[in-house]
């Protein structure tokens, strides 16, 4: 009788928690430690991937390639140009650009009136002179990591040819180009500046040139008896890159 008990307390004693144990069901709630719980298999079915980079390695608004428009002062006046400039990295550029501006001495002053046709005129003046230069140069930026992008200096170098026009002072300013004379000299220049504003509001720049144009022989005259020798000089430039 004894024994019969023995194993009847046995059996229950497996039997009893089997009936009570069970799974936790998503949502549902474990009896054994009364909160909800829930099983969330690993998702490896859906794998985002972006299809182009996160971070542009390129300052948002800074182009490869721009070209844009120039205007020059010097002790000759003033003149304009183009230019055409494309990036090889973060500080590097190379660029080409033609300006167009007038040559003289700067003593010349329009101090005569001429009743017959109208004008004044520059005592001892012979010829208009006018500089094309075509320079091909090379930008590096500087104080990368010192300055921030509204504030980018640089320094520049360039080399080419300039056709050098003189005009007949005695005709019409028109009608003298039916005279004109061209001249081919090679010219170089180096030069400092910074561009002014964040590169994504576009380009704008000043920039202060020194160019050597020597012309050789005895020069050319635009007052007589005083040739220029050199139509180089120091040029103050202000550039406005477009897209």
């Amino acid at each position: 009788m004894v024994a019969k008990i023995v194993r009847v307390l046995v059996l229950s004693a497996l039997i009893v928690p089997l009936l009570y144990a069970q799974a936790i069901v998503p949502g549902g709630r474990n009896p054994n430690q009364g909160e909800v719980g829930e099983v969330i298999p690993p998702d490896t079915v859906f794998i985002f991937s972006s299809p182009r980079p996160l971070i542009s390695a390129q300052p948002v608004g800074q182009k490869t390639t721009m070209w844009g428009l120039q205007i020059l002062f010097s002790q000759s006046g003033f003149g304009g140009g183009a230019f055409i400039q494309h990036s090889l990295s973060d500080v590097l550029s190379v660029f080409a650009d033609l300006g167009i501006s007038g040559a003289r001495k700067s003593s010349e002053i329009e101090t005569i009136y001429d009743p017959v046709t109208g004008r004044f005129l520059v005592p001892g003046k012979v010829n208009w002179l006018f500089i094309f230069p075509l320079m091909i140069g090379v930008q590096h930026r500087l104080f990368t990591e010192s300055l921030s992008e509204t504030m980018r200096p640089f320094i520049s170098g360039g080399v080419g040819p300039t056709l050098i026009v003189a005009t007949p002072y005695q005709y019409e300013f028109f009608q003298s180009w039916g005279y004109a004379r061209g001249y081919i000299r090679l010219g170089a220049f180096v030069g400092v500046g910074t561009y002014i504003g964040p590169p994504s509001r576009g380009s704008v720049a000043l920039n202060v040139r020194y160019y050597t144009i020597p012309f050789g022989g005895q020069g050319l005259e635009s007052i007589q008896g005083q040739p220029i020798t050199d139509f180089g000089g120091l040029f103050l430039t202000f550039a406005v890159g477009l897209n």
